[in-house]
């Protein structure tokens, strides 16, 4: 078991959203789904967020926003803008009838009405132009329980933007999910172990 004290410390959930964790969403294809399903991470997740709940630690949800006008057309993004999103609006494809269902967080992690939501627009890291630093400075927190996907895109760049700042950083390994298992393994195994702490939500064993 793994002791975190309570007191300055917060959960925080990447990305956990239908777009890319529903077997309908458009980007199911990318892998990300499957893979979550092979490692259970969304039940380890609720896990994790029920012990932090218990424990009275905050819990911070990331999620992806796309402002599609101003999406840069490389990488990922170029990807991204060549989704039929017309077809997703009306109904044609993915687990809602919109965008913004769509890029809902999945049900088995509703956020409570205490939860914190933050949007990140058309970037991978949680604190760029949003106010997560802003929540965490008012929170008083200097360690940060870290779970969500892809590990290797969104999560690691978070991961790697917390660490820069200062923050103890905690990751559960089996609350992330990534594009397949070679991905998971070298994030898991050799970044993360650089940046912080790598244990399973079983390990984490919450203290006053």
């Amino acid at each position: 078991m793994t002791d975190v004290k309570r007191e300055g410390t917060a959960l925080i959930i990447v990305d956990a959203q239908n777009y890319v964790l529903h077997e309908n969403g458009f980007g199911a294809e990318w892998g990300v789904c499957q893979h979550a399903k092979e490692t259970n991470m969304i039940e380890n997740t609720k896990k994790a967020t029920e012990k932090a709940r218990v424990k009275g630690i905050p819990v911070i949800y990331i999620v992806m926003g796309l402002r599609l006008k101003v999406l840069p057309d490389m990488g990922l993004w170029k990807d991204v803008k060549e989704i039929n999103f017309k077809e997703i609006n009306s109904g044609g494809s993915g687990p809602g009838r919109s965008l913004a269902e769509e890029l809902a967080i999945v049900e088995e992690l509703t956020p409570h009405p205490e939860d914190f939501v933050v949007t990140k627009y058309n970037t991978m890291d949680a604190f760029h132009n949003t106010d997560l630093e802003l929540i965490l400075k008012g929170l008083k927190c200097d360690t940060l329980i870290l779970t969500g996907d892809a590990t290797n895109l969104c999560f690691e760049t978070t991961v790697r933007s917390a660490f820069n700042r200062g923050y103890k950083c905690i990751v559960l390994s089996d609350c992330t999910a990534t594009i397949n298992k070679e991905f998971q393994k070298f994030a898991i195994e050799v970044i993360f172990p650089m940046l912080g702490e790598v244990i399973t939500v079983e390990e984490l064993e919450i203290i006053p």
